[in-house]
């Protein structure tokens, strides 16, 4: 009984192979909606690199020249839960704000849900734009307002039984407040930088971040991929391609 009452307290959460099936269906989805932009055998740059899954991809779909950047290489991205972790020469611990490669180094600099995490968007872009070449092509995706209205209602529908018993743990604890805190208001995707969903709505709106782009770069195409389900609970509605409405926006840049 017992066995029975643990397996539908913890069924809305994906198991981490469900995690890695749905972020590959997820990621192979915006891959081939940008995939053309990206120049075969070039020099090709990763920020925030991951697992190094979009570097393989670019290496052995079109012969690109790759390397790649992350602050914790192996922790997140497709490839993250495999038992072969990341030994690649190519990928170098790094973050997007200070990039450890020479000016004007790549004809292709790729970055996929980063920007959200940076402490400084600015610092950031300045450092993309000083790694790429003069007629290099910048291809940057961040989560959209869709997805964080995503992230919200999936918080309340899988999670509010967990945090309720994670406060009930907590009290007499430090944590306690924010414990009972969370149960009522999600953590922003940007945590630590920002602390509560609610910047998210704000700030993951498309044309915030295409005007902080547009500060930067020239902007050529947005693409927007499709709506898709957070990878880490059940599967609650399927992917879905509407136009203009997607919980991740792609931008394919030139430098000014």
């Amino acid at each position: 009984m017992f066995k029975l009452i643990k397996k539908a307290f913890w069924f809305p959460f994906s198991s981490k192979n469900q995690i890695e099936k749905f972020q590959k269906v997820i990621r192979d989805i915006e891959w081939n909606s940008f995939k053309q932009y990206i120049t075969p055998n070039s020099s090709f740059l990763d920020v925030g690199c991951g697992s190094g899954d979009n570097m393989n991809r670019a290496n052995q779909e079109l012969g690109c020249e790759v390397k790649g950047i992350d602050p914790s290489p192996g922790s997140h991205g497709v490839g993250r839960f495999s038992t072969e972790k990341i030994t690649s020469p190519n990928i170098v611990q790094g973050g997007a704000e200070e990039i450890p490669f020479t000016d004007k180094a790549f004809d292709m600099v790729f970055c996929s849900h980063v920007l959200e995490h940076v402490g400084s968007e600015t610092k950031s872009l300045d450092e993309i734009n000083r790694v790429l070449k003069d007629e290099g092509t910048l291809i940057i995706g961040m989560p959209t307002t869709s997805m964080a209205l995503i992230a919200i209602l999936s918080h309340y529908l899988f999670t509010t039984h967990v945090n309720l018993l994670f406060f009930l743990k907590s009290i007499g604890k430090k944590d306690m407040i924010s414990r009972l805190v969370h149960i009522f208001i999600p953590a922003s995707h940007s945590v630590p930088n920002h602390k509560y969903a609610f910047y998210d709505l704000t700030h993951y709106r498309i044309k915030n971040w295409e005007k902080i782009i547009r500060e930067k770069f020239i902007i050529h195409e947005i693409i927007t991929p499709c709506l898709y389900p957070y990878p880490d609970f059940v599967q609650w509605f399927p992917k879905l391609r509407l136009k203009g409405i997607s919980s991740s926006v792609f931008f394919v840049c030139k430098k000014k």
